[in-house]
């Protein structure tokens, strides 16, 4: 399974994975990109040239034949939102959370028929990026909400983000390898045939899955259910005991201030990081982003540049760990291929040599993508913007 070679996803938040330098600054621009339009959803990158399939690999496999689920189309024009959830200081708890999951359903769901049509690998990743701040919203407003609605939605959310997920995985395999092969001679791209003819068949074996679940009675049960919930306020709310903080203004900045707390944990020990603990600072950033993206509204002007240097933190990680993986899961791939030339052999230990360098350069760059984010300076602006609320 892709997700034994290092606890995770492989999945980049900020898109596709350049084959050289290994430096952050077109993620960045990206990110700045994003922020200014001020969209929560990642802006997808141009793709990588891609070699002709004469000159790398067999074509892809067809993909499956299937019809985007009707319900999952109507959903997306009943829960038509804006360009940000417009979430206020002075929501209630619980309905600021409910504008979140309506605004980011309706974005996941908008996804379904280009995930179905399977003609562009950006459809998987946006819908799986809209599951996994639904999944985060959650975790930040769940309280809001009776125990047992929370633990419904968020099982069927995990789901159907493990299928994407497993999807995703291989897409960005792919991208990498692609990446990598179209800087490479002709016998060298051949060489690598093996490797991309594993990735695409698995690939292929988890998208027949994830349309499955997406055709199923279950699917258009969870979208029923699950629309009806967000578009209907007070339903399944938790009302605030009297006195007790139930607005957004006065419960955000401990939840801010604790997501930010977590990641600073990490600053002791970091030079010498292994790196599942690089990839557990990466969860943290993840949690970071998410919960002051939430409320960005109020918090602006400062939020912008505070979520920005999280993004930065994400996909410096995020990269380092795409390229780990990449790196493992072809060692795998050569050593269970008895039948793998020698051409063969060399292309791949050659791929792998180059994600290994990648990966250690990523580790020994971490400081200047790090420090910002720990700095004072952070730490006033993020102060200034909570008491903004």
């Amino acid at each position: 399974m892709i997700e034994d070679a290092w606890s995770g996803s492989i999945d980049s938040d900020l898109g596709s994975i350049e084959p050289e330098p290994w430096a952050t600054e077109a993620d960045l621009n990206e990110a700045e990109a994003e922020l200014a339009a001020t969209a929560t959803e990642p802006v997808a990158t141009a793709p990588e040239p891609e070699p002709t399939e004469a000159e790398f690999v067999a074509s892809e496999p067809e993909p499956a034949d299937a019809s985007p689920p009707a319900v999952a189309v109507l959903a997306t024009e009943y829960l038509a939102v804006g360009r940000a959830p417009d979430v206020r200081a002075d929501d209630l708890w619980a309905e600021a959370g409910r504008k979140i999951l309506r605004f980011h359903l309706a974005r996941m769901l908008a996804r379904v028929p280009g995930v179905v049509a399977g003609e562009d690998a950006e459809e998987v990743h946006a819908m799986r990026v809209a599951g996994r701040r639904m999944r985060a919203a959650w975790r930040v407003f769940g309280d809001g909400f009776e125990r047992a609605a929370v633990r419904r939605y968020r099982a069927d959310l995990r789901e159907i983000g493990t299928r994407l997920g497993a999807v995703r995985d291989l897409d960005v395999l792919l991208e990498i390898l692609v990446a990598y092969a179209a800087h490479r001679s002709d016998r060298q791209r051949a060489g690598l045939e093996p490797l991309v003819g594993a990735w695409r068949g698995q690939r292929e074996t988890r998208r027949v899955e994830l349309l499955e679940i997406l055709g199923s009675e279950r699917f258009t049960s969870f979208v029923d259910e699950y629309v009806e919930f967000a578009a209907t306020e007070g339903l399944v709310a938790v009302p605030p005991a009297p006195h007790a903080p139930g607005l957004v203004r006065n419960r955000m900045p401990s939840t801010v201030w604790a997501a930010y707390e977590v990641v600073w944990a990490f600053d002791d020990g970091l030079a010498h990081a292994d790196l599942a603990t690089l990839h557990q600072l990466r969860i943290a950033g993840k949690w970071l982003r998410y919960t002051l993206e939430f409320v960005r509204e109020p918090l602006e002007p400062e939020a912008t540049g505070l979520i920005r240097a999280v993004v930065a933190l994400q996909d410096h990680i995020g990269t380092l760990h795409d390229l780990h993986v990449a790196a493992t899961l072809a060692r795998e791939v050569a050593a269970d291929g008895t039948d793998l030339s020698g051409n063969q052999v060399k292309s791949i230990d050659r791929f792998v040599r180059h994600l290994d360098l990648g990966t250690e350069r990523l580790q020994r760059t971490l400081g200047p993508t790090w420090r910002p984010l720990v700095a004072p300076d952070y730490r006033r602006r993020l102060g200034r913007a909570i008491a903004r609320l």
